[in-house]
């Protein structure tokens, strides 16, 4: 049964759903004028630089309805959530993956991926502000929304529901408690089961309180580890100033490997370097596999193309810096070349090289916090997945048994190896991508049509 899986995930991924995100991101992104490059001083301006002002922004393009108390969720809260669901056990352990089983190279095609996704991300984000729905809590949307009534496919959009809170189940909860699990164990001797209990209670207490204790949580959590753990990881590379030429110098050189090209597309396309820093490029930022929209789409921004530049904040911080960090504070140290080390194991290495004993307990409780906010904001992914599918009276009924079950598989995640649990996990995320990137290639024209008006009225 694992062998069966492990060839779907790997049918699927190489080089099926590899060439469909980087190749449809290259389309749009040259479709929409390299938007992403070209206008990274308005992207600045209205994300990071908009946090430091308070003056009122004029409202540009299509104006949403004025938020009221009780469902206002700043733009800024709603990115936090989204890169809850992408920070953390990606890009600690997974960039220590790509190294180990793609070379240094992988981390170019790590950058690629990240750069061709951002118009990807910026288009799904940018539509689920577009088809959002408001309720008396709040917004809600995503792919479930822009899907049955862009596409006018109920169906399809029952599919994506269904197939998002099975991954709810993987990549948002069991693997992230078996991370959580494993290090503490290594690190402090913990009872694995006891470490599942523990991390349940604290996401049920989180969970319980809906949306706005979520994002509440995020906004203020995930800035914060984010700071310390880029300080911590620039800290090593700068004590390893003298080895940072000769890494990039590794990751261009294996990138573009003699034996890689001379492979043929196909070949090229499947090689370990452009498998592994693709995929895991995608694990990380989460782009075309329509999660993040549903955290992006409860923000009550002025414009939707806003709240889209924020997608494009969100898959540079998590992947261009975060991950780059990660990887070069492997590959300066020389971490890479000890036999036998992955995933976090080997970015242990690296940072015990500067930090000593204490980097395994910093490690672990990096993990901690950063992987409890991905199982706190899949756990509203899957909810209003649910929500979705369960309309009328029944929806309290499975909304709570949603609830009950996620919490539970916490606990079933950080006790069991779940070999079987990632690879499923590769599946269904293939899965949640494939009907949300038919939506995003249909629907883009509405997107550029909505980034043509945000820029006219922009310059006037």
């Amino acid at each position: 049964m694992l062998e069966l899986i492990e060839k779907i995930g790997s049918f699927l991924w190489t080089p099926v759903m590899l060439v469909i995100l980087l190749g449809f991101g290259i389309i749009l992104t040259c479709r929409f004028g390299f938007f992403q490059l070209t206008q990274t001083k308005k992207i600045y301006k209205e994300t990071v630089a908009s946090l430091f002002t308070k003056k009122d922004k004029i409202s540009r393009g299509r104006r949403p309805r004025r938020p009221t108390k009780s469902d206002q969720i700043t733009p800024f809260q709603a990115v936090s959530a989204a890169l809850a669901g992408t920070m953390g056990v990606g890009n600690i352990a997974g960039v220590a993956t790509a190294i180990t089983a793609g070379g240094a190279g992988a981390i170019f095609w790590m950058w690629v991926s990240a750069f061709f996704c951002m118009i990807i991300k910026y288009i799904e984000v940018t539509l689920a502000q577009l088809y959002k729905i408001n309720k008396d809590s709040g917004y809600i949307g995503g792919p479930m929304h822009y899907i049955s009534q862009g596409l006018k496919s109920k169906k399809l959009a029952s599919l994506f529901a269904f197939f998002c809170i099975i991954s709810s189940f993987g990549i948002g909860n069991m693997s992230q408690a078996n991370t959580i699990s494993e290090s503490f164990n290594n690190t402090f001797g913990v009872n694995k089961i006891l470490i599942g209990v523990i991390v349940a209670l604290i996401a049920g207490l989180i969970i319980i309180g809906g949306v706005k204790r979520i994002v509440a949580f995020t906004s203020r959590m995930i800035p914060a580890m984010s700071a310390i753990y880029i300080l911590a990881a620039l800290s090593i590379i700068i004590f390893n100033a003298h080895n940072l030429p000769g890494s990039l110098s590794l990751i261009f050189s294996e990138a573009f490997a003699p034996q890689q090209v001379g492979a043929g597309l196909l070949g090229f396309l499947t090689s370990r370097a452009v498998r592994f820093g693709i995929s895991r490029g995608i694990f990380t930022h989460e782009a075309g596999l329509g999660s993040a929209p549903i955290a992006h789409a409860v923000a009550s921004p002025k414009s939707p193309v806003e709240q889209g530049m924020w997608g494009i904040f969100e898959v540079f911080f998590d992947t261009i810096v975060t991950c780059t960090l990660t990887a070069l504070a492997i590959l300066t140290t020389g971490a890479y070349k000890f036999a036998g080390l992955d995933g976090i194991n080997l970015t242990n290495q690296a940072f015990a090289s500067v930090f000593g004993g204490v980097s395994g307990i910093f490690l672990s409780v990096s993990i901690l916090f950063f992987a409890i906010a991905t199982l706190i904001t899949w756990s509203f992914y899957g909810e209003c997945c649910v929500l979705y599918i369960f309309e009328g009276k029944s929806q309290t009924l499975a909304k709570n048994i949603y609830k009950i079950i996620f919490l539970i598989l916490i606990v079933a995640g950080a006790a069991g190896n779940i070999e079987i649990v990632w690879n499923l996990s590769d599946i269904f995320n293939a899965l949640m991508a494939i009907p949300n990137m038919l939506a995003v290639i249909i629907l883009s024209p509405a997107v550029y049509r909505e980034t043509k008006n945000y820029l006219r009225n922009f310059k006037n």
